[in-house]
């Protein structure tokens, strides 16, 4: 009896081994391998979502004014006369300085605009009018006076005809009147050519003298050449440019000094005195060319001064940015970009401006090629801005505010410029989707079309660890 049961707790111990082993079996069996489980990719994803998109480009620059000018004088001289110092404002065609020789300068010009002024412009209108009724008389000898006169009727009835031409609402009639006069005028030359020819100038062209050979009495027509001719021609056209130069000078000095501020473009005898006289006064004073403040001066009354620059004018209204952008980011920048502006000396108040001018060729800066913009600033800021004060800038190269954004890492390019997303769906079955993609930063692209808010994209996978 004690020998059974011996044996049965013995099996007992042996099937419980058995059962453990099996077990053990089953669960190293069952367990995946390393390399397994990284076959086993987990999806990474992202929402598409409403958010504000904005592209920008750092650069970092100075105030610098809008204008500024070296002044000088255009002649040498002593100066005798300085209305301003450092830090004065000025306006525009404001003096500034004189030399001594302006006193002289100053009164000639003066004295073109008094009466005996006036009276000379008028002697000078009237001296060329009496060499435009002479110039003729030379040329009418020439040609004599029979074609002298069928060249102005010509003249006068092809300009006739030229303006019924040109004139949309002139009749058929007119222009058929116009050309009939025209073309009675040319034959009225032709028989006035040939009279000249076989007229007037044995009458008025026959020549004797006596051969110094021969002794013999020599007569010939010798008609006048064509050099005479076209020497007597220009001086009627001469003479007709004087006579406009003489009325246009008398104009002006009948309007007074202040028709005479700037150069004069059409010169003739008149009109170039009065330029010298603008001249001589221009290279004896200076005046400032625009409003502004001067910012820098270096001479003093009594002291002889050339023609170098002797003061700078700045403007300090109009202020402008000149920033450095990194070439890379040529694409960002354009005229009318916005540009937000940040200030060493106003670190929490920025300013917004725009982009006015990009230069169209890099420069160097401390060995980096760079892109120089220049920004304007508003005229009102509420700062006290100096040229010279540091800027950081950046350059608002694109935004679009409240539209639908999903990570860059979702989107998968097919061709350039063309992508897609792939759409995670029930079950995380992937549904490749076209796009259209607007803005871009580093990390967002803004979506145009192809998804909607909420929709789950895939951005990439990552190994399990």
């Amino acid at each position: 009896m004690q020998k059974t049961k011996r044996f049965t707790r013995k099996s007992i111990f042996i099937m419980l081994f058995v059962a453990l082993a099996v077990v053990a079996a089953v669960v190293v069996f069952a367990r995946p391998t390393t390399s397994d489980a990284a076959e086993t990719p987990a999806l990474q994803t992202a929402k598409v979502r409403m958010g504000d998109l904005v592209v920008t480009a750092s650069g970092a620059g100075t105030i610098v004014p809008s204008a500024q000018m070296e002044l000088g004088f255009r002649a040498s001289g002593v100066l005798t006369e300085l209305n301003v110092a450092v830090g004065d404002g000025v306006e525009a065609a404001q003096v500034l300085a004189r030399l001594e020789e302006n006193i002289q300068a100053e009164a000639d010009f003066q004295a073109l605009f008094t009466p005996l002024g006036v009276a000379q412009a008028e002697g000078a209108v009237a001296a060329a009018q009496v060499a435009l009724d002479d110039a003729p008389e030379t040329l009418m000898y020439l040609i004599s006076p029979d074609v002298y006169y069928y060249e102005v009727k010509l003249a006068e009835a092809q300009t006739l005809l030229d303006s019924l031409n040109a004139d949309p609402a002139a009749t058929d009639d007119a222009r058929a009147e116009a050309q009939k006069n025209l073309d009675q005028a040319a034959i009225n030359l032709t028989a006035a050519q040939s009279r000249y020819i076989y007229e007037y100038l044995p009458a008025y062209f026959t020549y004797t003298w006596v051969d110094e050979e021969t002794r013999e009495i020599m007569t010939a027509v010798i008609p006048p050449t064509d050099a005479d001719i076209t020497l007597a021609r220009t001086n009627i056209e001469s003479a007709k440019v004087n006579l406009q130069d003489a009325l246009a000078a008398l104009e002006i000095v009948k309007a007074g000094p202040e028709a005479l501020t700037a150069p004069l473009t059409a010169l003739g005898p008149q009109m170039a005195k009065l330029e010298q006289a603008r001249l001589a006064v221009e290279a004896t004073r200076l005046s400032a060319p625009f409003d502004g403040t001067v910012i820098s001066l270096d001479a003093i009354i009594g002291q002889a001064v050339g023609t170098s620059p002797i003061m700078t004018i700045a403007t300090t209204e109009k202020l402008m940015v000149r920033f450095y952008l990194d070439e890379t980011d040529i694409d960002k920048v354009a005229v009318g970009n916005r540009v937000t502006f940040m200030f060493d000396a106003y670190p929490d108040q920025p300013v917004d401006g725009e982009v006015v001018i990009v230069e169209p060729s890099l420069q160097v800066v401390d060995g980096t090629p760079v892109i120089v913009v220049w920004a304007s600033l508003p005229t009102e800021t509420g700062l006290n801005l100096l040229s010279g004060m540091t800027v950081d800038a950046e350059v608002i190269a694109g935004e679009s505010l409240q539209t639908l954004i999903v990570p860059v890492q979702a989107l998968r390019e097919l061709a350039p410029g063309s992508y897609a997303v792939f759409l995670v769906g029930a079950g995380g079955q992937l549904t490749m989707t076209p796009v259209s993609v607007g803005l871009r930063d580093f990390a967002n692209a803004e979506i145009l079309s192809g998804v909607k808010v909420g929709d789950v994209v895939s951005t990439g996978t990552v190994e399990t660890k």
